[in-house]
């Protein structure tokens, strides 16, 4: 009895969001109504901590950018929660990296800290090649590397596809590499030069 209940309230919510994708706002409204409040309770099981109810709402408005991806006859509440599923992992997995960047700045703080010395002078290159970069590009780098958002996040903020974004960072990535090395051999001539002429 119960899996008939569950059966034909996810045959409606369905029925909703195809009505929801021509455009009729009453079945957007209703399928939200049905939908979100169950989702966040489902996603509060299995995570703790985080904003589910934001979660499950953004689920939702990925619902309907994907909405040609769902198939009739298949479950929408069931494909809703893997699209909330996938962006929770998306989300543990971002705080993780920023966590973890961020013990590692507190770790090189503190041994700066510990040890009284300057900057090395590869970060001082870093930082000065960083500075040199257009703000479009900077801007590029500090979204992936220090706000950890991903080639395909940074690709829809933008309106572009993700395989450019990912192309930029790594042509990006290559120019520092090269910038810094070059400034490291510049660098190594003129101490050489100076230890000559002494």
């Amino acid at each position: 009895m119960k899996d008939t209940v569950t059966n034909a309230v996810s045959d409606e919510c369905s029925h909703l969001f195809a009505r929801a994708l021509r455009g009729e706002a009453d079945a957007a409204t209703q399928l939200y109504a049905r939908c979100v409040s169950p989702l966040a309770g489902w996603l509060a099981q299995r995570i703790s901590g985080h904003a589910v109810q934001d979660m499950a709402h953004e689920a939702m408005a990925e619902a309907f950018r994907k909405g040609d991806l769902f198939k009739p006859g298949h479950s929408f509440q069931v494909w809703l929660r893997t699209l909330a599923w996938h962006r929770a992992l998306n989300i543990l997995r971002n705080e993780s990296r920023r966590k973890a960047r961020e013990q590692a700045y507190l770790q090189q703080e503190q041994a700066c800290a510990s040890e009284d010395h300057k900057p090395s002078p590869y970060l001082e290159r870093l930082a000065s090649t960083l500075a040199a970069l257009p703000d479009s590009q900077r801007e590029l780098l500090e979204l992936h590397y220090l706000k950890g958002k991903t080639s395909r996040a940074i690709a829809e903020m933008h309106g572009r596809s993700r395989s450019a974004v990912a192309v930029h960072l790594h042509r990006l990535c290559r120019k520092l590499r090269t910038d810094i090395e070059s400034s490291r051999r510049q660098g190594r001539v003129c101490h050489e030069s100076a230890k000559m002429a002494a």
